[in-house]
């Protein structure tokens, strides 16, 4: 070997180059189809129709308000069914004698008063609303009678039909300010009587209540705004 070979085969440091390796490839192969599993199609369970909310409907063969239809006709405004409750709504005119009715009723007497409430309809020319609950020891059945009156409009107290009537009706009063003409001693039963306003009238401020009486009986000087 000549010396120009042997120098060609060596490097300047004297040590043999590495040779070079060239890089594998490898032959790119075709991918390969994975077969497609059908799924046998489910059958979803058709969703159950969600049930309504209670509402009012109207009554049927009811023979309470049967028998204040043919006594009162046109003054008896509707009836209708709440959760099995029946709802009598009447006109002003009638409402104390309709209650008299259903008190000495011969099949099914309501002979106990339960609760007298009101609700306010500020705006309306109606305003007021009056609820009575009405229950039968005989039949186990209770009732509602509803009634709608004017601002300032006296309703006929029924406390000469059920003395339950005494303190509801002064609560009512104390709370919404709507009189009862006949009551035997109609004044405040939860606030005192000074107190300024009717709290659940809908344009009576709770924020501000009655500034004069918190200032002459708490001994407060300053008031929230």
């Amino acid at each position: 070997m000549d010396d120009e070979t042997k120098a060609k085969k060596t490097d300047s440091d004297g040590e043999k180059p590495k040779p070079t390796r060239r890089p594998r490839t490898r032959a790119a192969r075709p991918a390969r189809k994975r077969p497609v599993r059908k799924r046998p199609l489910r059958k979803r369970p058709l969703r159950k129709k969600r049930k309504k909310g209670p509402s009012y409907e109207d009554l049927k063969a009811d023979a309470v308000l049967d028998g204040l239809r043919e006594q009162f006709t046109d003054e008896i405004l509707s009836g209708q069914s709440f959760l099995g409750q029946s709802i009598y709504t009447v006109t002003p005119a009638v409402l104390y004698d309709v209650m008299l009715a259903l008190r000495d009723h011969s099949q099914s007497p309501f002979d106990y008063l339960i609760d007298v409430s009101a609700l306010d309809y500020l705006g309306d020319q109606d305003r007021f609303l009056m609820v009575y609950h009405l229950y039968s020891y005989a039949t186990k059945k209770l009732v509602r009678v509803k009634s709608r009156f004017g601002e300032g409009d006296p309703v006929p107290s029924m406390t000469s039909i059920w003395k339950t009537a005494d303190w509801l009706e002064r609560e009512v009063y104390d709370m919404f300010g709507i009189l009862f003409s006949g009551h035997p001693d109609l004044k405040r039963i939860l606030l005192p009587d000074d107190w300024h306003g009717f709290p659940l009238r809908k344009d009576y401020d709770i924020k501000l209540q009655d500034q004069s009486w918190i200032r002459n009986h708490l001994k407060i000087r300053k008031t929230p705004d």
